[in-house]
Parts: C-alpha cells; structure tokens; sequence
C-alpha cells in the first residue's frame, strides 16, 4: 500500500458500508504498513497491520469488493500480512462473518465488544471519585499516560498515542497527583470517536466519558467498548445504542496486565484496538 492507494481504499471502504473519512485513512496509513491487491489498476482488496512494539501486533482494514467476496481473496491477502508479520503475537477485531476465517488461520476469541454509536440522549455529567478531578490533556503528561496504558493495553502504544494527541484532545483523571485515567476524543467517522479510554476503576471511566458526552452536545458519537468493561448498560442509557457485536481475537499470546490495574474500557477503533 502506497499513499497514492488511500483514496481507492477510501472508496473500497464505503463500499462495504465502513464510515472512516479519508482523513481517518490516513492516520492508519502513517501508523502501520499494508498491501493492496489490485485487478489491472483497481484496487480490489486492502489489508493493513500495525507494529506495537517488537512482539505484538493489531492487524486490520481486512476488505474485498464486494464483487470478489468468496474467491479466497481474503485468505491471500492474509498470507501477505502475516508472512511480514513474522513471530509477534497478532490482535484483530472481527466482524462475526469473519470469525471462521480467522479461526481457521489460528486465531482465538478473548473478549467481545460493543459498538456504541448516535446522538446522545443523557448529557448529565458523572461526578468523579471523591478527591479526584479531570482536566485536560497535556504535553507534558503524555509519557505518564503512554507507561499508564500500557499497564491497561499490555501494549507499548507510544506511538499511537502521540499521533492520536496530535490530531485529538484528551482528558486525565488524577487525584493528588496520581493518574486515574485518561480519555482521547477526535473526529472520526461519521461524527467523533471517544477512545482510547483507560482507567481504573468503573466510576473513573464514566466520568471521563461522561464529561465528554456532556461537552459535545447533540453531535454523533461512536465508542467501542470491551463487554467487560461493564459500560454498556450505562452507554445505552446514554443514548448511545449497541450496533453491533465485533469479536477481539489473538493467534499466540494475549497482551499481560495487571489484575488489579488500570483497564482499558473504549478502543482507540476497530482497526487499532
């Protein structure tokens, strides 16, 4: 995949009824690495993965034309992804239809997400845990926020999280000087993203996010949420309503994190994790 692909990609994207702007397109391409497959000069099928540090990496934006959908097209553009991979431990996210193919590629389910999307309906802000204040994001903070979600993720993420600060905002958490949580926000898609969001406690989280939704008024939103985080009653009542079930899935080792540590409760998207 080149930069003179993205726009085809794009293109390709709508086509299967994904919602990512060009711009979004863009991002992902400057994070990671990808191949296209082409029919003459048309681009037919994408995939693209990203390294997160030297034994883990998200693999995603898996598509084929709708036109060429159960020629095996998939499974070669797979074969591509994961020769470069090579030994790292892999991560996708995958539509239910794209679980068998993945299954038979290796792949184990971990955890299930919910897709929360719409115009939020309860604005009201969460109150946060007693001592503990939000405020914004700042340069400064981001190595604290970089090492606390990699504690959450299991991941060294740096370098998704310094792009996503430049083009995004955030919010942390803390109390007396301790990190409780962080919450990234941006355009993306048909409306904006919260994600990543990591915390460590429930309350936390849904202050972060809370405060985020009571800042942005009627515009429509999107965050991706682990089944575990508990947040998806919460997010309903919210007004953002679950869409869709997308199935978080290894081949090799899950990510390791602390038991009693900080967690990650909304993804950055599907395609990163």
């Amino acid at each position: 995949m080149a930069p003179a692909h993205i726009a085809e990609t794009h293109a390709l994207s709508r086509a299967v009824r994904w919602p990512h702007r060009i711009e979004d397109l863009h991002l992902l391409f400057e994070l990671g690495r990808g191949y296209v497959l082409l029919e003459g000069e048309t681009v037919i099928g994408t995939i693209m993965w990203w390294p997160f540090g030297a034994r883990y990496a998200a693999l995603g934006m898996v598509i084929v034309t709708p036109e060429r959908q159960g020629q095996g097209l998939g499974r070669q553009l797979m074969d591509l992804a994961l020769d470069e991979i090579g030994s790292r431990d892999i991560l996708l996210n995958a539509s239910k239809e794209g679980v068998p193919l993945y299954a038979k590629m290796g792949f184990k389910t971990l955890e299930v997400l919910g897709q929360h999307q719409g115009m939020p309906s309860d604005r009201v802000a969460v109150a946060p845990p007693e001592g503990a204040r939000a405020r914004a994001l700042r340069a400064e903070d981001l190595e604290a926020v970089i090492a606390f979600d990699a504690q959450a993720s299991g991941l060294s993420r740096a370098t998704m999280l310094r792009a996503l600060f430049g083009i995004g905002e955030g919010l942390v958490m803390e109390r007396d000087g301790r990190l409780l949580g962080y919450a990234l926000f941006r355009k993306f898609g048909l409306g904006h993203v919260i994600g990543p969001v990591a915390a460590c406690d429930d309350r936390t989280a849904q202050a972060l996010i809370g405060t985020w939704i009571e800042s942005h008024g009627d515009g429509f939103l999107r965050l991706d949420a682990p089944t575990s985080s508990g947040l998806s009653d919460w997010l309903e009542s919210r007004g953002l309503v679950k869409v869709d079930d997308v199935y978080t899935m290894v081949r090799g080792t899950p990510p390791a994190r602390a038991p009693e540590g900080p967690r990650l409760y909304a993804l950055t998207s599907q395609a990163l994790g």
